[in-house]
């Protein structure tokens, strides 16, 4: 079974998706959707899940907080966003820190892959949604969880 990492963004929401033995995060899509139409970025992932025939056990959705562990505003848009994930899709889903994701792989991909701002912006986001999975899976390994 695979393991589908999201970046949540107002916007555009970055997909990641794991192979079959949860060990390998790979960057999936960018799920651009009309502002405010948070169901419509849904039934996109549900799509998406169909075309990994149904392997998809675990949604790991980013948890944005400041760096001092409180909610933001973004914080809150994404626990509604989890909502209706957890009443739409009947896969177990999860928060999971992302503090750093977007600012980390922005970064990488300025310093070591050297790409512009307007190439990076065509993949930041689903990136960040790699770099969520993987330190989950990450972490999962190191805690024999799931």
């Amino acid at each position: 079974m695979r393991a589908l990492g999201i970046d949540f963004g107002t916007k555009i929401i970055g997909i990641a998706i794991s192979d079959e033995n949860k060990k390998i995060a790979s960057a999936c899509a960018s799920i651009t959707f009309p502002k405010n139409n948070y169901l419509y970025a849904v039934n996109q992932i549900q799509k998406l899940i169909k075309r990994y025939d149904n392997s998809v056990d675990l949604i790991v959705l980013g948890y944005p907080l400041h760096i001092n562990g409180n909610k933001s505003e973004r914080t809150f848009l994404v626990e509604k966003f989890y909502d209706l994930l957890i009443n739409n899709i009947p896969i177990k889903t999860i928060f999971w820190d992302e503090r750093y994701s977007t600012s980390k792989t922005t970064e990488m991909l300025k310093e070591f892959i050297e790409l512009k701002s307007s190439q990076i912006k065509k993949v930041k986001d689903k990136l960040s949604a790699q770099y969520i999975l993987q330190d989950f899976l990450n972490h999962k390994d190191e805690n024999n969880d799931n």
